[in-house]
């Protein structure tokens, strides 16, 4: 299981705004004006719950063709 990252994706005047979890792709954004932005975004990320992106669909299984 890879290890989850904050990854930040958007700045506005070199501000943090929009950050991502590597792992499950959850968004978390803060608004620069405030002057706390990447705190926001940090602590949004470090109360959330990895749900990976591909975790409510069946597993494929590869069906044999018949002759």
């Amino acid at each position: 299981m890879p290890k989850r990252n904050l990854r930040f994706v958007k700045r506005v005047r070199n501000v943090p705004v929009l950050g991502i979890c590597e792992y499950c792709k959850a968004q978390f954004s803060g608004d620069p004006a405030m002057g706390n932005a990447q705190s926001a975004i940090q602590a949004q990320f470090n109360v959330h719950k990895c749900k990976p992106e591909d975790a409510g669909q069946p597993a494929a299984r590869a069906v044999p063709e018949g002759k």
